[in-house]
């Protein structure tokens, strides 16, 4: 991940954060689904940072 993905990605774990979930990065090499969103043992699969923004909006975080 370079420098703006990491920044980026630490600006969307806050905003999860904020509401009351968890933005997970999973391994660098995994395609799939590198990163996922936790709230009380649930977990959504998200494919990439720009699917994580929209995830974050619709929980009603990001704005």
């Amino acid at each position: 991940m370079n420098t703006v993905d990491k920044k980026r990605f630490a600006t969307l774990a806050a905003q999860f954060a904020f509401c009351g979930h968890a933005l997970v990065k999973d391994r660098p090499d995994d395609k799939q689904a590198p990163f996922y969103a936790c709230r009380w043992g649930g977990i959504k699969p998200l494919k990439s940072l720009d699917a994580a923004e929209r995830h974050v909006r619709q929980i009603g975080g990001g704005r």
